[in-house]
Formats: C-alpha cells, structure tokens, sequence
C-alpha cells in the first residue's frame, strides 16, 4: 500500500509540476529527454504496482516462495536492486538534463 501511495503522489507531484510551469510541449522535444525518462520510469512503477500485481503477479510470487522461498526473495530483492539502480540513474540523468 505505501509503495502505491508514494507512487501515485510522485506521478501527481510531476504532473502538477509541469501542470504548474505550462511545460507539456517538452514532451514534444527531445532536447527534454529527461522528462520522458522520467515518465516513462513511473508508468512503469505504476503498471507493476497497479496492473501486472493485482492480476498475476501477486500470484505468482506466493507459488514460487511456496516452493522455493530463498529463490522467490533473491528474486524479489535482485528486482528492487535493479529498480533503485535504474531510479537513481534516472535521477542523475534528470539533474543533467536539467543543469546540463
């Protein structure tokens, strides 16, 4: 539930952001990469927390820790590390696009 809240509150903030500086032709330019990137990253976030959890995800996990518990939270844990990698990266590209 927090990772829901705390995503949908990212995706509100950004959007108002850009809502608030009039800024939606940056996605028409490429010279704003950076906020496609963005963009992108947390319509990912948001399908796997909102569509591809509820409907098969969730399920699949619970078998694979049924029958192999360490290999479902190696798994699991390999995947955020690679979320908050790919975040970071993200982050450091947002800070360059923006400050070039």
């Amino acid at each position: 539930m927090q990772a829901r809240i705390v995503v949908t509150l990212a995706g509100l903030s950004g959007f108002y952001m850009l809502y608030r500086l009039d800024s939606w032709e940056w996605y028409l330019d490429f010279d704003y990469w950076w906020v496609h990137a963005m963009t992108l990253l947390w319509l990912f976030f948001a399908f796997v927390l909102f569509v591809a959890e509820p409907m098969f995800l969730h399920a699949w996990f619970i078998r694979q820790a049924k029958a192999k518990p360490e290999q479902a939270f190696a798994l699991a844990a390999r995947f955020h590390q690679i979320m908050t990698l790919l975040s970071l990266i993200v982050i450091a590209a947002a800070i360059y696009g923006v400050h070039g």
